[in-house]
């Protein structure tokens, strides 16, 4: 998916991985700086998720946000965990490179997402984020999510933190 002439949107190849794994180090230590312990995300090493990323099939589930050759951001989707069914799909993670953020980056992955969604005949999505990560919830509220009624608990650097979920019907 073409997005004017700065990005666009397409399956992650293994060749992205570094890229990737650097912006998921960066938007952690951004996004989690106040609730995550400050030594869990200093440990957090580029080559490490790369490597992690690399022993596993997330490529095969991940859009980059592409510009010019670099990835501006990447969203991992696939079918909903838990209760939501098989014509749910979910948006396990989306993160945008900090000199990216508000030029349309996270919106064009969050559509893109979608429009896989469909494609495989899902009618819904789900989005699921910390409680405290208020960004990510403007963000979700902004591109039309609504807050699910209810909540869970995620172990996040073996801590116990509130998730809230939002939910979008896709329109076929």
């Amino acid at each position: 998916m073409r997005v004017g002439d700065r990005f666009e949107v397409r399956p992650a190849r293994p060749d992205d991985t570094e890229e990737i794994a650097r912006i998921h180090v960066e938007a952690w230590r951004d996004a989690y700086a106040a609730l995550l312990p400050a030594d869990y995300l200093a440990r957090l090493n580029p080559k490490i998720e790369a490597a992690r990323w690399s022993r596993t099939s997330r490529v095969e589930s991940t859009l980059v946000a592409d510009a010019q050759g670099e990835v501006a951001g990447y969203a991992i989707i696939g079918s909903a965990r838990g209760r939501r069914g098989p014509g749910c799909g979910e948006v396990y993670a989306l993160y945008v490179e900090t000199d990216w953020r508000e030029q349309g980056v996270g919106r064009a992955l969050i559509e893109a997402a979608f429009d896989a969604f469909r494609r495989r005949g899902m009618t819904e999505a789900v989005i699921w984020c910390l409680e405290g990560n208020f960004a990510a919830r403007g963000f979700y509220e902004r591109c039309g999510g609504r807050r699910l009624s209810e909540s869970r608990l995620e172990d996040v650097a073996g801590m116990p933190l509130p998730t809230l979920g939002y939910h979008w019907t896709l329109a076929r």
